[in-house]
């Protein structure tokens, strides 16, 4: 199946023109879209969609499939997490409320790009090393649950992150892109994955494989293989951040069972070398996400304890 590409004209502004990619596979309207680069530090999603397409233009797709390329361009090209031209984080914006923010019509294009499909899959990556790692929001009805555990079933995601439902946490999801493309309709999973430089090819076809499934199960193409039943760690999520400056050297294994105190890594601090600082689990859990080698700033995220719910 070719895929048709053409861009959605988002503004206009002396010649400078902002636009969103979009990909068209499959007759008629999209059941299913997948967005990829709502953050412009998280290009994961793009290699992701790539293999997407390279997948579906190998099958007779009996409906529709979209796939918003890159979501937000200007943030990918200033590899920062939002443009500096309004610095507006288009996950936290809804569906822009009509502002005239370049960010702002963009979250509102990608809404209504997503607007008539069923299912709709926001990809996003961390800076940690992450397994497949998708997202059960706070707030839900039953019906919306049940929906989304067959969702998460035909993902087959490693670990799924599961919010409370205080008030704080509705509020937030209440104001996010996903909340905003649920109220026109569709039903949204988010998905996070490896930052680049920690994603393999493990992880890019469990994920390949998972949409693919969520494709399947709304009728755009034929069954394909379910894996053997695999374990998926339901969790709460505890983040760690660096207390201080320096290169973190992780020392726990990704996914291993941790003990209250148990040791995950080491801080080799910025001016005192030799004097290294030991960073400790909070809780007792599984390691679901990790920092690898790397340079940290006070405050820099650098490991996750998932707490089973």
């Amino acid at each position: 199946m070719q895929p048709h590409y053409h861009r959605l004209p988002v503004f206009d502004a002396g010649g400078m023109e902002l636009h969103l990619p979009i990909v068209d596979l499959g007759p008629g309207p999209a059941r299913l879209v997948v967005v990829a680069g709502i953050h412009g530090d998280e290009p994961s999603p793009l290699v992701l969609v790539d293999r997407l397409v390279i997948a579906l233009r190998q099958r007779e797709l009996r409906a529709g499939i979209r796939v918003v390329a890159a979501a937000n361009v200007p943030a990918l090209l200033q590899r920062a997490r939002w443009s500096t031209w309004d610095d507006e984080d288009m996950n936290r914006i809804g569906d822009g409320d009509g502002g005239p923010a370049l960010t702002r019509r963009l979250a509102g294009a990608v809404v209504g790009a997503c607007e008539g499909a069923q299912v709709v899959v926001n990809l996003h990556n961390f800076v940690m090393r992450t397994p497949l790692l998708a997202i059960q929001p706070p707030g839900a009805s039953p019906e919306h649950r049940a929906r989304h555990e067959r969702l998460l079933a035909a993902l087959d995601p490693h670990v799924v992150w599961v919010f409370g439902s205080s008030p704080n946490d509705e509020r937030i999801f209440a104001g996010s892109l996903d909340a905003a493309i649920e109220r026109r309709g569709p039903h949204v999973l988010a998905v996070e994955m490896s930052d680049l430089p920690e994603l393999d090819e493990p992880l890019l076809a469990r994920a390949l494989a998972g949409l693919l499934r969520i494709a399947a199960l709304l009728d755009c193409l034929d069954d394909i293989e379910r894996p053997p039943r695999r374990n998926r760690v339901d969790v709460r999520r505890h983040l760690v951040r660096a207390p201080g400056a320096g290169i973190f050297e992780p020392l726990a294994a990704l996914g291993g069972r941790l003990q209250r105190d148990d040791v995950v890594g080491e801080l080799i601090p910025l001016e005192r070398p030799g004097e290294r600082l030991a960073i400790r689990a909070p809780d007792g859990g599984w390691l679901i996400q990790r920092l690898g080698r790397r340079f940290v700033r006070p405050g820099d995220m650098i490991f996750t304890v998932g707490e089973p719910v």
